[in-house]
C-alpha cells in the first residue's frame, strides 16, 4: 500500500523539483510576457463600436372603403440593407464627414470604411447598423452622418408623396365647403317653397339637387377622412433612427491592465512548457 502511494507521488515530486529549479527562468519569461502585453497596449489603439436601429419610412395609400389605409414601405428591408453596405454609400458617408478616401494612409478613414455595415432587424421595417472608430464621439457622429445620407432619398420620396396627398386633401376640403354651401342654399329654397305652398317641377328639381349634393358631401367627407388617416403620423412617416446612436463609455478593445495580465499568464505558461521540454531533452527517461 505504501509502495503504491510512493509510486504515485514520485512524478509529482519530480515535477515540483523541476519547476522549483526552473523558477527563475519561468519568472523571467512571465515578466517578459507582461512587458510584451504592456507594449501591445501602447500599440493597440482603443476602439469604440457604435450601434443604431433605423426604422424605414412608409407612406400609406388612402382607403375609401371600410378598411384602414394600406401602408407601403419606402424601400424594402433587404434592398435597404444592401444599399447601406455598398462601398459607394460608405464613400458618401466619408464625404459627409470630410474624411479622405480609404487606402490613402488615414487609419481613421480605413477603419470607418471597413466597419460601417448594416444587417436586417427582427422587424421587417428595421435595419441595425454599426461602425467602429478610434473615438467614441467619432463613431456616433459617423452613424448620424450615415443616417442623413441614407435617408435623403427616402425623405425626398416621402415629402413628394405627402405633398400630393395634402394637395388632394385641400382640394377635397374646398369642394366639400362649396357643396355644403350649395346644400344649405337649396334647403333654404325648399323651405321657402314649402312655406308658400308652391309645388311643381321646380320643387322636384330642388329636391333632386339636394339629394345629389348630399351624396357628394358624404363621398367628399369619406375621401377627406381617408386622406387624413393616411397622412397621420402613425400611417405615414419618414425614415428615422429609433433613438440616438449608442456607443459604450468603455472601448471594445482590452485595456493595458488586461493585456499585461494576459501577457504574464501566457509568459508563465510558456516558461513552464520550456522547462518541461528542456528536461525531456536532457533526460528522455525522466518520468512525466
Amino acid at each position: 500500500m505504501s509502495t503504491a502511494n510512493a509510486d504515485t507521488s514520485l512524478p509529482i515530486l519530480n515535477l515540483v523539483r523541476l519547476l522549483t529549479a526552473s523558477f527563475k527562468m519561468i519568472l523571467v519569461v512571465g515578466v517578459a510576457g507582461a512587458v510584451a502585453g504592456l507594449l501591445a497596449s501602447q500599440v493597440i489603439h482603443p476602439r469604440w463600436t457604435a450601434t443604431m436601429a433605423i426604422q424605414i419610412g412608409q407612406v400609406s395609400t388612402p382607403s375609401f372603403g371600410a378598411g384602414a389605409s394600406m401602408p407601403q414601405p419606402i424601400e424594402n428591408q433587404l434592398t435597404a440593407t444592401e444599399r447601406y453596405n455598398l462601398p459607394g454609400f460608405r464613400l458618401q458617408v466619408h464625404n459627409e464627414l470630410g474624411l479622405p478616401a480609404p487606402e490613402t494612409g488615414s487609419q481613421d478613414a480605413n477603419l470607418l470604411f471597413d466597419s460601417l455595415k448594416a444587417a436586417a432587424g427582427r422587424s421587417p421595417n428595421v435595419i441595425n447598423v454599426q461602425v467602429t472608430a478610434y473615438s467614441r464621439d467619432v463613431a456616433a457622429a459617423a452613424l448620424d452622418a450615415a443616417l442623413k445620407t441614407f435617408s435623403a432619398a427616402h425623405r425626398e420620396l416621402f415629402e413628394r408623396a405627402s405633398r400630393e396627398m395634402q394637395s388632394t386633401l385641400v382640394e377635397a376640403q374646398t369642394k366639400l365647403a362649396a357643396a355644403q354651401q350649395d346644400y344649405a342654399r337649396i334647403n333654404q329654397m325648399l323651405k321657402a317653397a314649402a312655406s308658400e305652398d308652391r309645388g311643381g317641377v321646380r320643387e322636384v328639381l330642388l329636391s333632386n339637387t339636394a339629394v345629389q349634393l348630399n351624396s357628394q358631401i358624404l363621398a367628399l367627407q369619406q375621401q377627406i377622412a381617408a386622406y387624413q388617416d393616411a397622412l397621420g403620423p402613425l400611417r405615414s412617416y419618414p425614415t428615422k433612427a429609433i433613438g440616438p446612436a449608442y456607443a459604450p463609455m468603455r472601448s471594445t478593445t482590452p485595456g493595458a491592465p488586461i493585456l499585461v495580465l494576459l501577457g504574464a499568464v501566457l509568459g508563465l505558461t510558456a516558461g513552464v512548457g520550456f522547462a518541461l521540454l528542456n528536461n525531456a531533452i536532457r533526460d528522455p527517461r525522466a518520468p512525466n
